[in-house]
Formats: C-alpha cells, structure tokens, sequence
C-alpha cells in the first residue's frame, strides 16, 4: 500500500522576504567594503598559497572587486564562473522570493541539483589550472 507522505509546507512570504532582504544588506556591506578596501590588501586564497593551484574560487574577491567599480572586463579575467553564476544565483534567490518560476524548466531542474554545481565547480578547477594556452583564460589574473 502507498503512503502519502505530506509535504512540509513552504516558508511564509515574510519569512523569504526577511530571507531577501538579509541577503540584500550582506551584499550591500560588501559592496561598501570592496568600494573602500583595495581587494588585494585583504586576504589571499590560502588554498592558492599552500598548493600554488587555483581552487575555483581564486579570483572571487577581486572579482566583485572590479565588478563593484564597473570594470566587467577585469572582473571576468579574474573568476568568468562567478560571472556567469552571479546573475543565475539572484535570478535563484528571486525565484524562490516569488514563490514562481523565472527561469525556463530545463535551466531550472539543472539549477537546483546541487550535483551539477559540484561537477561544474570540480571541472572548473581542474580547467583553470591545466597548462595549456585554451584553458590559460580561466586562471585568475
């Protein structure tokens, strides 16, 4: 025989809100330290210092860096996965906020599967770091 389990019930609109809108002042006070802070003066990936490697998340800081004073170009030189994960993580977090979709079914399924993220994250990293002049765009700098 087949148990219908319940589902639990989806958080309330003032719960995401507050959600959102603690998302949104952590990201503003980012953007008002990386605006005053040089990002090279705060801390260096010790992943990078301890292996000489780029973990897929060197680049990150001075990424958001360049990007919070308007330079797109610098700011994809650093870490392009962020870039593009950036834009996808907000349209995410505003989906989930609505409590609708945005994105089309296909993007979606592939956007809450945490198994692609991790595949993506693993291939970024192992990309970015071989030494080869087709990958060399993906190492930060």
């Amino acid at each position: 025989m087949n148990a219908v389990v319940p589902r639990a019930p989806s958080p309330g609109l003032e719960m995401r809100t507050a959600v959102v809108g603690a998302t949104a002042v952590c990201a503003s006070l980012g953007v008002a330290v990386l605006r005053v802070f040089d990002a090279n003066s705060l801390w260096p990936c010790a992943f990078h210092a301890i292996t000489g490697l780029h973990c897929p998340g060197c680049g990150l800081t001075r990424m958001l860096h360049a990007l919070v004073h308007g330079d797109v170009a610098r700011a994809w030189s650093m870490n392009p996965l962020a870039m593009i994960a950036l834009p996808l993580l907000a349209v995410m977090l505003m989906q989930w906020w609505l409590a609708k979709p945005l994105l089309p079914a296909w993007m979606n399924r592939y956007a809450h599967d945490g198994r692609v993220w991790i595949a993506v994250l693993i291939a970024f990293g192992v990309l970015r770091n071989l030494p080869f002049a087709a990958f060399a765009w993906m190492a930060p700098g």
